[in-house]
């Protein structure tokens, strides 16, 4: 291929109508993408955005494209100066292009590979011709297949870029997440292929059953018995391939949804939670996966073996009394799966109360020794234990119960029921009783799966219970606001009018604040501890939102701007709000931009760093700006945490800075030092200090 169809190609001009059809909207966005690659990845991320899809930017080796093109979902391909195409995966190794006046066509990923890899392809392709020709291959077709592995090699661990992975946000509807996931079509597979596995498996027994109990083993009849095993074999195995990837593919979904839902949580919400409860929480997230999935497999599976059951035991020597008696225990199964839910519900409050307890007298480990008696604290800690242990019991009972007695009550039932026959009073012949045995064994394990199934979903829904907030949270994302460099910057930089904040059952802590910020300002905000100056930071940064009152940024407020009010509006919060994560010093610094950064990027925050005065903590590196930082690496000041983060938000080139108390770690050196290089660096600047 030369290239893709001039059809299916779409101009620039034409990219936010390519984009607003994935989100199934009509007509164009206003706007054309700039030229240059971060503000057009900046403007595409918004017009996806506005469209409600996600646009995350990603590249790929030529190895890794055929894989990224065959999945399901879209990706927007940057094709050059003929514009974008846009292609949604279509299965069997084809992809469909999209065009932008209704046209489509369909290329093989294979194709399309190649040609996102041709730029690369034609640079190593004339020394790839001189090797072969040095090698002495005649052979036309030879040289052709040589020149091909050659460069299949050279260039197949390069990156390609201009590639775009469109789908649903995480905090998109979960309908709709699971249509773009094929969650239902695979599931819809699963079942097809467990009923004709448990179908064929129940057919086959009654086939070798009554064969045995007539006394007529036929050679044929047991070769038929033994081939549809074999028969039955790969349809277990792709129904455990298929639930395998629905596992895989629904974990994701709810792994992506729970990050989106933290990032997204209320900043007051957060706080008010202690350690040990946070701890608890992701604990039950982790857990909520294979719980969900595990214990939904389990009573599909089991509920297709039970109607498998009643159907082979209503074909039985005793359909009725079977029948009658079935469905007696799957109201025992259901009434046991209630009680063990509560004995679940009941010992997870007490297991998660241990995990804070636990978690926050280790953090005030210290404290308890200096202030709290041993056998005071002992007492506590014992009967905690002795409440928890209480509550394991109760729920090792219900669990015994729910999944090893009912099944064992069911055979023994079951084969009374059939008694009369095995003892040659009825008049039910051989096959029959084989069939009826088929169906006991069926039925008796479709209730331990039912059971341990219900078991691991109300274990689930106790998780679901605590990280539900976090779940739903998600669906509260930020809106788009305006087009990368849309918003007038000219007049005042910022303007608040009567803002008022109480934390929730709190008093007011700003009532009718007041405040102008114009371009090139510099403001000292001073008060006491508790004067509310954190929280007027948090609401001019956008953490916050104002109960009520006016704040405007160029004119235009929070919603109208969106996410772009976070990249104007930079902070350094409070030391003990403020973070050194494990990663280098280069990430800690340049968190508020592109990642991976430009060569340009790391030397304009080694330049700063030095402005600083951390240029000796640099040269005492060995790996410099990529030295590991953090928990586990580099260990730091309390002074030179303080400049990482005055560093971080100075580097994020905001119209307006607010910094924190970013200087009362500093010595009075230092700081002057600092002030200078803050004053030079920051367009608008808001020190909050104590007085």
């Amino acid at each position: 291929m030369r290239g893709f169809p001039s059809h299916v190609l779409w101009p620039r001009h034409r990219l936010g109508e390519a984009l607003a059809t994935l989100g199934g909207g009509e007509g164009g966005i206003a706007g054309v993408p700039p030229e240059a690659a971060g503000p057009r990845a900046a403007w595409i991320a918004w017009a996806a955005a506005t469209a409600g899809v996600e646009a995350v930017p990603v590249s790929a080796t030529p190895r890794e494209l055929p894989g990224l093109l065959g999945a399901p979902g879209a990706v927007l391909v940057d094709a050059g100066a003929g514009g974008f195409v846009l292609l949604h995966g279509a299965g069997g190794g084809r992809v469909r292009c999209d065009g932008p006046d209704g046209g489509t066509a369909r290329l093989t990923v294979r194709d399309v590979a190649a040609l996102l890899a041709a730029p690369l392809a034609a640079a190593v392709r004339p020394e790839v011709d001189r090797v072969i020709g040095v090698a002495g291959i005649a052979a036309a077709a030879r040289r052709e297949t040589v020149a091909a592995a050659l460069v299949a090699e050279r260039i197949g661990a390069e990156d390609i870029g201009g590639l775009w992975l469109l789908r649903a946000p995480p905090g998109a509807a979960l309908r709709e997440q699971v249509a773009a996931a094929g969650l239902g079509a695979r599931f819809g597979r699963v079942i097809v292929l467990l009923s004709l596995l448990y179908g064929g498996e129940a057919w086959g027994w009654s086939l070798i059953g009554g064969a045995t109990l007539s006394g007529r083993v036929d050679p044929g009849w047991m070769a038929a018995w033994l081939l549809l095993l074999f028969t039955l074999l790969p349809l277990r195995l792709l129904a455990g391939w298929h639930e395998a990837m629905f596992a895989l593919d629904g974990g994701r979904l709810v792994k992506s949804r729970l990050l989106a839902g933290a990032m997204a949580l209320p900043l007051d919400l957060v706080r008010r939670s202690g350690v040990g409860s946070l701890v608890g929480r992701v604990m039950e997230s982790q857990a909520l996966e294979a719980l969900a999935m595990g214990g939904g497999f389990a009573v599909l599976v089991g509920l297709i073996e039970l109607a498998l059951a009643g159907w082979v035991l209503g074909h039985g020597a005793a359909p009725r009394g079977h029948g009658l008696l079935l469905a007696g225990f799957a109201v025992l199964t259901a009434l046991g799966a209630a009680g063990f839910h509560r004995a679940v519900a009941a010992w997870s409050r007490r297991r998660l109360g241990l995990t804070h307890a636990l978690i926050e007298a280790m953090v005030g480990h210290r404290t308890r020794l200096a202030q709290e008696r041993a056998e005071r604290r002992d007492r506590e800690e014992d009967a905690r234990l002795a409440d928890y242990h209480a509550g394991a019991r109760a729920l090792d009972t219900a669990t015994v119960r729910l999944g090893n007695d009912l099944p064992l009550a069911w055979n023994a039932a079951a084969i009374a029921v059939l008694a009369p026959g095995l003892a040659g009073a009825g008049s039910a012949p051989p096959a029959a009783i084989a069939i009826s045995f088929a169906g006991i064994v069926l039925a008796g394990r479709a209730l331990g799966a039912i059971g341990q199934g219900l078991a691991a979903l109300s274990q689930a829904r106790f998780a679901w219970g605590r990280i539900a907030t976090i779940f739903q949270a998600a669906a509260r994302p930020e809106r788009p606001g305006l087009a990368p460099g849309d918003a007038a910057r000219d007049g005042a930089a910022m303007e608040a009018q009567g803002l008022h904040f109480a934390h929730p059952g709190g008093r007011a802590v700003l009532a009718g604040a007041d405040l102008r910020l114009d371009s090139g300002d510099r403001v000292l905000v001073e008060g006491p501890s508790g004067g509310g100056k954190s929280t007027l930071a948090a609401l001019l940064t956008g953490q916050r939102q104002p109960d009520s009152g006016l704040l405007l940024l160029d004119g235009l407020d929070r919603p109208t701007l969106g996410d772009d009010w976070h990249r104007r509006v930079a902070s350094a919060p409070q030391f003990h709000e403020n973070h050194v994560f494990s990663g280098t010093l280069a990430f800690n610094l340049l968190l508020g931009r592109e990642w991976p950064p430009r060569p340009a990027d790391l030397a304009e925050a080694e330049a700063l760093c030095r402005e600083l005065g951390l240029g000796g903590l640099i040269d005492r590196m060995p790996g410099g700006l990529q030295q590991r930082v953090g928990e586990t690496g580099w260990q730091l000041s309390h002074g030179e945490r303080s400049r990482i983060f005055l560093a971080r938000a100075l580097l994020q080139q905001a119209d307006i800075t607010v910094l924190d108390e970013s200087f009362g770690a500093l010595d009075p050196a230092t700081m002057e030092q600092c002030l200078a290089a803050t004053l030079q660096r920051a367009r608008t600047l808001v020190v909050i200090a104590h007085p």
